[in-house]
């Protein structure tokens, strides 16, 4: 019965954080779907080219073609800045919310036995999340739903393009999630290496007065090196992994 009754707060809670969010996701989810359409822009283009410009010659159609193009080309970016524009305040819509709960977080954590460092964490995965929305994360995101219409428009030109570049998508995502797969505990062991780190610092400045006072300075500090040379040992194998196989396709324009 208490496990149902606390279920139900964080589901309830859950709700009160992300209200209003849902309507705003959806018109993200339809922008996007205009905006990839307007993405085949340029192909479309050059097939009306090649099929109407260049055997009849005619100068105003080239230039009605042309004309037509960048108008579409400008709306396509205006769509991407109201997307980017939207997903930053969502993201700081987000913060506004959250922010608060984070911090009484970590006003608690130290009460409980947990460092300074350790409790401005949940500050920093705030500002992480705001960050992350207001990247390029969520417009893949938005974006890898459209990818089929790529696929579709590329075998409507011709079945071998279209079984390639289907082919190009699978090594893509088998890579993607190689590279996750890889990665996910190095970037979890250099995170908590990187708090072990900044919880170091944190006590070495609080006590820097006692620690010169007994002698113990060289001591922190190269107890601090042994700290930073383990986080930046984790971080360059994490980085290196990620770097050597691609870890996302930035949008399924690429296939097209």
């Amino acid at each position: 019965m208490r496990a149902n009754n606390q279920t139900t707060k964080k589901r309830e809670a859950t709700e009160k954080l992300t209200r209003g969010f849902r309507g705003a996701f959806i018109f993200l989810f339809s922008l996007s779907g205009i905006i990839n359409v307007l993405a085949l822009t340029g192909s479309f283009y050059m097939l009306q080219i090649y099929d109407r410009a260049l055997t009849s010659g005619s100068i105003p159609t080239l230039l009605a073609l042309s004309a037509l193009a960048i108008g579409l080309y400008l709306f396509q970016g205006l769509f991407d800045v109201i997307r980017s524009q939207v997903l930053v305040r969502i993201g700081a819509r987000l913060d506004k919310k959250i922010a608060p709960l984070a911090h009484q977080v970590a006003i608690d954590m130290p009460r409980f036995g947990f460092s300074t460092a350790e409790a401005l964490e949940r500050g920093r995965d705030v500002d992480t999340v705001r960050g992350f929305l207001g990247g390029q994360g969520p417009v893949a995101l938005f974006d890898l739903p459209w990818m089929p219409l790529y696929l579709i428009f590329v075998y409507l030109l011709h079945p071998l393009l279209g079984a390639l570049t289907f082919g190009g998508a699978f090594v893509l995502i088998v890579l993607t999630i190689a590279t996750e797969l890889m990665t996910r505990r190095l970037a979890g062991a250099s995170h908590q290496a990187g708090i072990t780190r900044n919880a170091i610092a944190d006590s070495n400045a609080r006590n820097a007065d006692i620690l010169r006072a007994m002698g113990f300075a060289d001591r922190a500090v190269s107890r601090f090196n042994q700290a930073n040379a383990e986080h930046l040992k984790l971080q360059t194998r994490t980085h290196g992994w990620a770097l050597t196989l691609p870890s996302r396709v930035n949008s399924p324009q690429a296939l097209s």
